[in-house]
């Protein structure tokens, strides 16, 4: 994620001490998601499209009937389709990899571009991934247009015009993202961190009733909850909760003061910050498929540049707790909808994660050491939108605002104040409709924009069929779309492993 230097002498840790810490700050997580639950889940109704996935393969592997075998039909072609699509793109010999990150010059229209930047340059083109449209087909129309319009004003207006007036520049075609998204990444930051927290506090009455029944959890006095009536069973008890919460916070504060000589304070305030932008997190992660967890790690070094100025390891590990706990939150949200449309026990879903926890982490610390003694990260090998912003933030940390680019804390007030504008007008009856998803604008300022261009077109498809057929698409639409991501997904998987045993055709 940044260099080792930056960190100083002394942070190195060995094996087993990054197995602790990442079981504490991952185990929050999980336990943020459970009080979400109710508001995100059962409430909003928040699409989920992954968990969504998860649960309508399941359905189709065990259900019965004609209507039932039709379905699993369509989700079971769907994936053979997406699977063999992915098959293609990865044999080096077909040579079809470039439909992955399609652009016009694939097809010799080089020179297309927007004030002398190739579309290319600008990474504008469509990412004909089955999993990208499937993912959009779930996502639906609002949520796919807003992707589509926020990548129209980042990457085809802000930055040509960013490079036409001098404001930013570059050397060649292959650095104009990586120069752009330095700047563009603020605005998109601030548009969706201002809108998750704006609509946080315009349910302040379901998060007091929420913290109410903690209260009351905890005192044990026994009064009757009120359930949802589609709500799935067995709630996970909020005196597990805070239990587990409690040695999940004092195991992380701890290793922070101890690890990497972060303040207890500090420790106990970078984990309530995280809570709060974990909120923030699994409704980006309902609303788009994207946790948006490097971004929420801003906000947490932000905070700790004022506190702390000048204490790089600080304000990188309180960040790697925000941006834990958010990454875990969002997981175990999309694992909380599947088993909400599956009517599965919560408490044993819970416990199965935090379970899964300890045994991913085990794996992923092992990776993690093998990475950082291989590679420089970030470096040539291992370089990409999420890494180019935490090492911004830690220069900006370092060298101060004066180290943003020009213009870009203007544009960061702006998109703070259209966050805050879309979310309040959406809530007047008759203008919700016609406005963007805040979340999602500001995610097409954080992602190449074929990625956003992919998911509208797959929400294309269902608001060009629902038109034709609305009950169709309520019927078989998450099957298909279902189908796609899982069937790109097992094949990715797969690819990976001949990648590993060092296949020369893929």
């Amino acid at each position: 994620m940044f260099r080792r230097a930056e960190l100083g002498p002394g942070h190195e840790l060995t094996y087993f001490q990054l197995v602790i810490w990442a079981i504490g700050v991952a185990f929050l997580g999980v336990l943020f998601a459970v009080p979400l639950r109710k508001q995100m889940v059962v409430r909003e109704k928040l699409r989920y499209p992954t968990g969504t996935a998860a649960a309508e393969t399941i359905k189709a592997m065990y259900a019965s009937g004609a209507e039932a075998l039709k379905k699993a039909k369509l989700l079971f072609y769907a994936a053979a389709i997406a699977a063999v699509v992915k098959l293609i793109y990865s044999v080096k010999p077909i040579g079809l990899s470039f439909l992955e990150d399609f652009s016009f010059d694939d097809i010799g229209l080089i020179s297309w571009g927007i004030l002398g930047i190739s579309f290319a340059a600008l990474r504008i083109g469509i990412n004909l991934s089955p999993m990208m449209l499937g993912a959009g087909i779930l996502v639906g129309p609002k949520v796919g247009w807003s992707l589509a319009g926020g990548a129209v004003i980042a990457w085809g207006i802000i930055t040509p015009l960013l490079f036409k007036f001098g404001i930013i520049d570059f050397t060649t075609d292959h650095a104009v993202y990586k120069t752009a998204f330095r700047w563009v990444l603020w605005p998109g930051v601030a548009c969706m961190v201002t809108a998750g927290f704006t609509s946080l506090a315009l349910q302040y009455k379901v998060i007091g009733h929420t913290f109410a029944s903690f209260k009351k959890a905890m005192g044990n006095k026994g009064e009757k909850q009120v359930h949802d009536p589609d709500d799935a069973p067995d709630p996970f008890p909020m005196g597990w909760w805070a239990i587990l919460l409690v040695v999940a916070c004092a195991i992380t504060v701890t290793l922070a003061h101890i690890y990497f000589d972060i303040a207890i304070w500090m420790g106990i305030l970078a984990v309530v910050l995280s809570f709060l932008i974990a909120s923030i997190a699994v409704r980006a992660t309902g609303e788009t498929d994207i946790n948006p967890v490097g971004a929420m790690g801003k906000i947490t070094q932000v905070v700790y540049g004022a506190l702390d100025p000048g204490k790089i390891p600080t304000n990188l590990m309180a960040a790697g707790i925000t941006a834990a706990g958010a990454s875990q939150a969002g997981d175990l949200m999309h694992d909380l909808k599947a088993g909400y449309m599956l009517k599965v026990s919560i408490r044993k879903q819970v416990i199965t994660q935090l379970i899964g926890v300890v045994a991913g982490v085990f794996t992923a610390a092992a990776v993690y050491r093998l990475l950082t003694a291989a590679y420089e990260i970030p470096g040539d090998s291992f370089t990409g939108p999420a890494v180019i912003a935490w090492h911004a933030m830690a220069e900006l940390l370092a060298k101060g605002v004066a180290s943003l680019p020009d213009g870009a804390l203007t544009a960061a007030w702006v998109g703070a104040i259209a966050g805050v504008a879309i979310t309040l007008l959406g809530r007047i009856k008759g203008v919700g409709k016609w406005l963007p998803s805040p979340v999602a604008l500001g995610i097409a300022f954080m992602v190449p924009a074929y990625y956003s261009f992919s998911m509208w077109l797959g929400a294309l498809i269902t608001q060009w069929y629902n038109k034709k057929d609305p009950e169709a698409v309520d019927r078989y639409g998450a099957s298909m779309a279902s189908g796609l991501i899982a069937g790109e997904g097992l094949m990715m998987v797969v690819v990976a492993v001949l990648l590993i045993l060092g296949v020369s055709w893929v």
